[in-house]
Formats: structure tokens, sequence, C-alpha cells
């Protein structure tokens, strides 16, 4: 009688092998594809929670836009001038909503936020600037008085410009349906259907849009 047989032949450990290498094959990007899916739901989840300190700093300041930079400076002491430092009062800047969970990049990091916000770029259309510098700049005030009001009037000429309406050929619609409020600063979501979110006017988060698509109105005179 032969004696059983124990452990496996090579041509048995090959196959063996070969089936663990395609199955790793496969589940290494399905693991890959949910990390960056549940980094961009976080992503949505912050820009979702931030939406409520700006309505409410708005709300507290004659439904204006808040006025902040596009995106803090980095001062002696740490970001400075952005939107983290303005609403301090209404969420702590150090907290973990201004940081989209896929945000790797020091620089970024280092600025207090992974989110550009908006307004703070527009503010410098010359649009803007024309109304900012015949209103604010010719009368005679002190440098604190002129810098609150500048920055109320740039809130003021926001809010209508955000209530405007799109002139671009191919149709009109609410410029506040493709400008956002806040954004990625960067494309952090590839693989996943938004490689950049954004928070819009009306508290709605969603892919922002491509730049190209939005700059045909963007010479267009705010609306008081």
């Amino acid at each position: 009688m032969n004696a059983r047989r124990s452990g496996f032949t090579l041509i048995e450990l090959l196959v063996v092998l070969g089936i663990i290498t395609v199955l790793s094959g496969i589940a290494f990007p399905a693991i890959s594809m949910v990390r960056a899916s549940a980094k961009n739901a976080g992503c949505i989840s912050n820009l979702r929670q931030l939406n409520t300190p700006i309505r409410s700093y708005s709300q507290a300041h004659g439904d204006r836009i808040p006025m902040a930079n596009m995106l803090p400076a980095i001062g002696l002491n740490g970001p400075e001038n952005g939107l983290p430092q303005l609403l301090k009062g209404y969420v702590d800047q150090a907290s973990e909503i201004w940081f989209c969970p896929a945000d790797v990049d020091d620089e970024s990091l280092a600025t207090g936020t992974s989110y550009m916000y908006i307004p703070g770029l527009l503010r410098y259309t010359p649009e803007v600037q024309f109304q900012v510098t015949k209103t604010v700049f010719l009368q005679k005030l002190n440098e604190r008085a002129q810098a609150k009001a500048r920055t109320d009037l740039e809130g003021q000429l926001l809010e209508g410009f955000y209530s405007g309406v799109d002139k671009r050929a191919g149709g009109t619609g609410p410029r506040a349906s493709y400008y956002p409020l806040l954004m990625d600063s960067a494309d952090r979501h590839p693989g996943t259907r938004s490689p950049r979110n954004a928070l819009y006017v009306d508290g709605s988060v969603r892919e922002a849009i491509e730049e190209e698509q939005a700059s045909d109105d963007a010479s267009g005179e705010p609306q008081e």
C-alpha cells in the first residue's frame, strides 16, 4: 500500500500562489477606492458643517458675504486673515472640519485650511474694486474705519453678485449655482466622482464646476 501523501505538490503551490496574486490584484485597487471614497465623504461632510458658521456670521452682519482672503496668509504667529480666523467666534479655527481628509500637502496644511474661499478672490475683480474706490477710498476716514467700510461694502457687493443672473451663451441662471463659496484648494479626490468638492450658497455640496465654464461671466457687474 502506498504511503499517504502529505503537503502540497509544487504545482499545487504554484496554483495557490497564482490565485492569491490574482485576488490581491483585484482587492488592493478596491481597497484604495474605498479609502478614497471615505476621504471624499469626509470632505463633503466638512464643507456641509462649515456652511453653518458662514451663515451665522452672515446673519449677524446684515446678510453680507463674509470677507476674508482666498487663503490665509502664513504670518509669524501662524495663519492669519483667512476665513478660519474670521469665523473663530463660530467655529474653532483649529477644528478638523477645516482640513480635507485627503489633504497631505504640508504647504496646504500650514495655511490652516484645505479649502479656498472664492469670495476672497472675487473681491478683487475690477467691478468690485471700482465701487470700493468710488465709495470708500474717497471718504475721509481713519485707517480702521476705512478697512471696516471696505469689507462691509465688498460683502454687500458680493452678496449682490451671487444673487445675480448668468448671461452666458446657452442660457441664463443664478451665478450662485456655479460660483461656490468654498472649494478644495487642489484636486484631492482622484478616482472619485468629484476631484474637487465645493460648498455653494444654497448650502449644497457637490463637484466644483470647471473654471472655464464660469469664466465667461466673471466680468459681470455685481448687482446692488
